[in-house]
């Protein structure tokens, strides 16, 4: 649908259309990189829905300027991505105590002195882990140099074990960029994942951090 300057990729749903599943997810990404592969876009994630064509005209009128904005910051742009696997236990039994949050601490043991050390000691240890994975981050990134305009960091989580940064990269840099990716991973876990180039979903944010919902 082309609208005054602006055009969206749009597909019609049955009201009956179940759920999505891998397969449907994995055929809308195949359109989005089929647009991105001819031209720069914003790509938006599976279950963005409109009611209709004159509501979806309201949303490009809406957001114009932010997407005529977005839309010249992506000119010429891929996204690479960059997972690292880490221990979340990486500190083990220096850890000790300091993985039991200090207030349940507090709550099996009512010395202040006690409280006091389980503080410090888990406080002192997310510090240290904090401090690991900054440097991580460097190690990573400092063979990259020159290579990208923007990066983001994902810091891993309980459910997600893995280190996670992504990278806008010159179209015309990603042979260099995948080739210098692998250079800096090659002291790194052998589970370590380059990928890429993606549409940039991972930066397609208005410059206020909003976006379209």
């Amino acid at each position: 649908m082309d609208h005054c300057g602006l055009g969206a990729g749009i597909s019609e749903l049955r009201e009956s259309d179940p759920l999505p599943d891998v397969a449907r997810v994995l055929a809308y990404e195949s359109v989005v990189e089929s647009f991105f592969s001819r031209r720069t876009i914003i790509p938006m994630r599976y279950g963005c829905v409109v009611r209709d064509r004159p509501e979806l005209a309201a949303v490009l009128d809406k957001y114009r300027k932010e997407c005529n904005a977005l839309l010249h910051r992506l000119e010429g742009l891929a996204e690479m991505g960059i997972q690292v696997p880490v221990e979340l236990s990486e500190a083990g039994a220096e850890i000790g105590s300091a993985a039991i949050p200090p207030a349940r601490f507090h709550g099996s043991n009512r010395s202040g002195a006690s409280y006091l050390l389980a503080k410090k000691l888990h406080y002192g240890s997310a510090d240290r882990k904090v401090e690991r994975q900054n440097e991580l981050v460097k190690t990573v990134c400092r063979p990259l140099a020159g290579l990208f305009v923007h990066r983001k960091v994902e810091l891993p989580s309980s459910g997600t074990p893995l280190l996670a940064l992504h990278f806008l990269v010159p179209r015309a840099s990603v042979e260099a960029f995948r080739a210098a990716s692998r250079h800096a991973l090659q002291n790194e876990s052998a589970k370590c994942l380059v990928s890429g180039p993606w549409a940039p979903y991972n930066f397609a944010a208005f410059s206020d951090g909003g976006g379209i919902s």
